[in-house]
């Protein structure tokens, strides 16, 4: 048997989804007071990040602020043409696979006329070397 000063004051039956008082949250307390954790920032963005950073530079008797990703490729290119082979082997590899190629040119009279002499009499070339 039980004592009636055993039973809650409020009546309230202890079941499923229905968990003791004493264990419930508080109002305006949180079951995830920190909350979820932040995801982490990707090593390239990090690196992307800090090369994109300013620092003081001499150059000329001068200050002056440049990017780290600047002052990278600045120290680069001087080992280069210190003698450094790698340097040089990296900077030159680099410039032939980022290359822009030139747009073609118009012929001018010279060629024109090289061209009419290839082509033969029959043959008219026009101003921008079509036949």
């Amino acid at each position: 048997m039980r004592d009636d000063d055993d039973k809650p004051e409020d009546d309230y039956e202890v079941g499923y989804g229905r968990p003791p008082k004493h264990t419930q949250y508080k109002p305006g307390q949180s079951g995830n007071a920190k909350g979820r954790p932040r995801k982490s920032k990707e090593l390239h963005k990090l690196i992307q990040a800090e090369l994109d950073t300013t620092i003081p530079v001499q150059e000329a008797g001068r200050e002056k602020r440049i990017t780290k990703r600047e002052a990278i490729i600045k120290q680069l290119v001087n080992r280069a043409i210190k003698g450094d082979a790698k340097a040089s082997q990296f900077v030159l590899a680099h410039l032939e696979k980022h290359r822009e190629v030139e747009p073609f040119a118009a012929t001018d009279a010279d060629d024109a006329a090289l061209l009419a002499a290839f082509l033969g009499p029959n043959d008219k070339v026009d101003d921008h070397g079509n036949s």
